[in-house]
């Protein structure tokens, strides 16, 4: 008796002492497991910090080379931050996969931030189609790096689709981080509309009427406006905390001044796209409503204290005379539509103290106004192609360069369109599905004899890299497939952030809405411009943003 007694005490102290040991074991792992997530986040943080309040203003001998120079800070930045990062991204995935198999090594449902939703497979088809487009590529060292001062090959390429992951799965979204991205765009905004009226707060050698800010070239000021201009429209129009619409109304005000006055007109059809979505998502409330007035207002008003501006210094306006932001900085076209607009909001002001005031009951409006956009879109376009087919053009309007397709048409559009058709065109086979390569675009367009003789006549000196309309120079450079995947990020990224932000609960979830807005404004940018590494690093992260902003507390 008294020897069973003693193996069963000695058998229970066993078995609590592996318990414990095995507990131990648990806490050790969860612990390590805590400190990487908690690691690679924080490694994220500072990185997005990096790209989004420092990168912006880093300059080395003025604008010489400024494209260059940006690219070296983009890649020692990018190759450090990912170094630090990747192996702590390596071990949660490791602890991620052991997390969801079962006891019986039979891999459980994937739950929490263990899954791939749609966006996630696009732009991994997108980096499969770069990666395959660079193999079968005959110029391999162009395509590895990129033309020179555009740096778009597939290195370049696999930075943003990885920064997405990166972000998308490992990065805990934080808000306030919002801040300090706006308050680093405003100063960049802050410095473009200072320069474009000849007021210099930092003297940058080479500056001239062409490069603005810290930024350079006014395309590439332009494309990154597109990206980061959205992030204060939307946080003033539905932000809920006033630490973030007081910011979102400094950017909006700064970012709407530059965006007048910078001169690349790509800008417009932002604001036209950025203003008719926002208008769409207000009728959810009388309260969005009033602010989306609030933002019509601050347009018009802003345009008009740029004509005062202009008037009290008449020669500051330093961009060439006759263009679109000389033209709207300097007239008095947004002088009725600001009267209208006010009397309009006084008006919606006072529906809204009515008890049974809904805006939603008005929503034919919104559909009146998406109509009369496509018909005049649609409209525009036969007008294009009837002249442009018809000898001598319609009757009064044969003779409007606007209304007529050609070489000059879109400030060269119609050139630099046309020959991304013919190199298209010209390319045989599988290349169609798989594209010349990266950012290869010119390598082969020159190897074309009488299309290269055409493009050198029309440009002279000057190489033609891209097609400025960034999908179809997707689709030369990366195939069909390449351009259905790139597709296939923005459209599913645009809907999907949208859809979760109007179905939100909770107001961080509203902020989806910044995320899908800055990937539709850059898209309608890039109808008429193209990737470069001012903007579309910025955007690739600001759609991993809102991928981690979905993911939020699905554990």
């Amino acid at each position: 008796m008294g020897k069973g007694q003693g193996d069963e005490e000695y058998k229970m102290d066993s078995d609590i002492s592996g318990d414990e040991d095995g507990i131990l074991e648990e806490e050790a792992e969860f612990s390590f497991r805590e400190f990487c997530e908690e690691a690679v986040s924080l490694l994220l943080t500072a990185y997005l910090f990096i790209v989004f309040c420092l990168y912006p203003f880093y300059l080395r001998n003025g604008y010489a080379d400024v494209g260059k120079e940006k690219f070296n800070f983009y890649k020692v930045m990018t190759t450090g931050g990912f170094g630090l990062i990747i192996p702590f991204a390596l071990c949660c995935i490791f602890f991620r996969i052991k997390e969801n198999y079962g006891e019986q090594g039979g891999l459980k449902r994937a739950r929490g931030k263990f899954y791939f939703s749609v966006t996630d497979c696009a732009v991994a088809a997108y980096g499969i189609s770069v990666f395959i487009s660079y193999l079968c590529s005959g110029f391999k060292q162009m395509a590895l790096w990129g033309e020179k001062g555009w740096n778009m090959g597939l290195v370049t390429q696999m930075a943003f689709v990885l920064s997405y992951f990166l972000v998308a799965h490992f990065w805990e979204y934080e808000e306030k981080l919002l801040l300090a991205f706006m308050a680093a765009a405003a100063a960049v905004f802050l410095l473009g509309v200072l320069n474009r009226f000849s007021v210099f707060p930092i003297e940058i050698e080479g500056a001239n009427s062409s490069f603005l800010s810290t930024l350079g070239n006014i395309n590439w000021y332009c494309g990154f406006w597109a990206a980061l201009f959205p992030a204060g429209f939307i946080c003033y129009w539905c932000g809920e905390k006033i630490w973030l619409r007081l910011p979102g109304a400094f950017c909006t005000v700064i970012g709407i001044a530059t965006g007048v006055s910078q001169g690349s007109n790509s800008a417009f059809l932002v604001f036209a796209g950025l203003y008719l979505f926002v208008f769409c998502l207000s009728f959810k409330s009388m309260e969005k409503m009033r602010r989306f007035c609030e933002l019509v207002i601050l347009f018009f008003a802003v345009c008009q204290g740029l004509r005062l501006w202009r008037i009290l210094q008449p020669d500051a306006f330093d961009y060439y005379n006759g263009t679109l932001s000389d033209w709207i900085t300097l007239s008095r076209v947004t002088l009725l539509p600001l009267s209208i607009m006010c009397i309009l909001y006084l008006l919606l002001l006072l529906a809204g103290k009515k008890k049974n005031a809904d805006v939603r009951k008005y929503k034919m409006i919104r559909q009146i106004a998406v109509f009369a956009v496509v018909v005049a879109a649609g409209v525009y376009v036969l007008l294009l192609v009837l002249n442009t087919r018809i000898k001598g053009g319609i009757r009064f309007m044969g003779g409007m360069p606007a209304l007529v397709f050609s070489d000059q048409w879109g400030s060269a559009r119609g050139a630099t369109w046309s020959a991304g058709v013919e190199i298209y065109k010209n390319m045989h086979g599988w290349k169609k599905l798989i594209g010349v390569g990266p950012d290869c675009f010119a390598m082969y367009l020159y190897t074309l004899p009488d299309l290269a003789k055409s493009v050198i006549k029309q440009f002279g000196g000057a190489r033609l890299t891209n097609a400025h309309n960034e999908w179809l120079t997707v689709l030369v450079n990366e195939g069909l497939f390449g351009l259905l995947s790139y597709a296939s990020i923005f459209v599913s990224a645009i809907v999907r952030y949208i859809y979760c932000a109007e179905k939100a609960q909770d107001d961080r979830k509203k902020y989806l809405y910044i995320f899908g807005l800055s990937a539709f404004a850059y898209t309608i940018h890039n109808i008429v411009s193209f990737q470069q590494i001012l903007s579309t690093p910025f955007i690739f992260l600001m759609l991993g943003m809102g991928e981690a902003l979905i993911r939020e507390n699905k554990l």
